[in-house]
């Protein structure tokens, strides 16, 4: 079952407009714009222009920040750039939250599926919009999809952690030099937003938090808890934090990581197992089935992802070691662990490659 659909933004373009009678299973944009974003539809026009040349030209020489490569399938004829502005910072948790959450969105949709729009949603009054959008005509034999936004906004979040990058960034999505779309993560520029903005936060303390190792002896919070999930109530877990912590960046990106693998695999398909560590080396993430009447399948891994997230782990502010019991109905049919790894290691000194 594919989660609910997000809000989109509705794009002033007219070839827009015939593509959404054309061409099939189309992720369409939506006549209700969020009030929070929707003083940015001015600037879609502009994004256009800069985004959207007749040739997509120089791309691999502006791919040198991205140090990882997407967890899934090669995408042959896939580029893309990267563009900074330093004058508009963003909070680096911020945006792994909103990506998180986006990523999740993609992984309940289908590998090929076409993306005309495609909008971040708003969490907790953070200034932060992730925005696709698709500048192809109906009749190109190119157009952007699922599979190349869930690589774009990977490799994205990539480049920003690396190079502690928490800035704006506009990007240009090519499939053969030919441009098939744009990639934006912007602040919202909402007067609300600045209002309501947490204190006592900043981009030099999410900056710390990435690039500053925590002590390898620090104990988390050793709580433990059991959770329903408030869309599908038959789906329980229950958790049990281990006592070692992990960096908030270490988590975040091993999350991401996992919901970037699971994208490819439809929701129906059996999830046997998924096992990932984040690009650093820092977090790794083992999901396995468990025997039982009840089918463990994609849906229900990245669900158990996305709550483990939002529901747990955020609210907490614990970032450790953990173990949960997934359920369906009250019968256990999956496993999550999470673990500190250390120079490709955990805490037990197994090797990733050797699980």
């Amino acid at each position: 079952m594919k989660a609910r659909w997000l809000s989109m933004v509705f794009l002033p373009f007219s070839s827009f407009l015939s593509c959404i009678l054309a061409i099939p299973q189309l992720i369409v944009p939506s006549n209700n714009i969020p009030p929070s974003i929707e003083h940015r539809l001015v600037d879609l026009k502009s994004f256009e222009e800069n985004v959207c040349a007749d040739t997509f030209s120089s791309v691999s020489n502006l791919n040198t920040s991205v140090t990882a490569d997407p967890p899934i399938p090669r995408i042959p004829g896939f580029e893309m750039n990267f563009t900074f502005d330093k004058s508009k910072p963003l909070r680096a948790f911020e945006i792994y939250q909103t990506a998180i959450q986006m990523m999740y969105d993609f992984a309940q949709r289908a590998w090929g599926q076409i993306v005309l729009a495609f909008d971040s949603k708003q969490f907790n009054n953070y200034n932060v919009l992730i925005l696709f959008i698709n500048t192809q005509p109906p009749t190109a034999p190119d157009q952007l999809q699922v599979m190349h936004c869930v690589a774009a906004l990977y490799r994205a979040i990539v480049a920003m952690t690396d190079g502690v990058l928490f800035y704006e960034l506009r990007s240009q999505l090519g499939m053969h030099s030919a441009n098939i779309g744009g990639l934006s993560i912007t602040p919202i520029d909402d007067p609300r937003i600045r209002a309501t903005e947490p204190s006592g936060t900043s981009l030099e303390d999410d900056a710390k938090d990435v690039s500053i190792e925590k002590d390898i002896d620090s104990v988390s919070d050793m709580a433990k808890g059991e959770i329903e999930d408030p869309i599908y109530p038959s789906f329980g877990i229950k958790f049990q934090f281990l006592g070692k912590s992990i960096q908030s960046k270490e988590v975040s990106m091993a999350i991401l990581e996992a919901l970037t693998a699971a994208a490819p695999h439809p929701v129906i398909q059996g999830c046997q197992e998924l096992w990932v560590s984040s690009p650093d080396g820092g977090c790794a993430i083992f999901i396995e089935s468990v025997h039982s009447v009840h089918p463990f399948t994609y849906q229900w891994a990245t669900r158990a992802l996305i709550l483990l997230f939002q529901k747990i782990i955020v609210p907490q502010k614990n970032f450790g070691d953990i173990h949960l019991e997934l359920s369906f109905r009250g019968h256990i049919f999956g496993d999550l662990r999470m673990i500190r790894t250390v120079a490709g290691k955990n805490s037990t000194g197994l090797l990733a490659s050797e699980r």
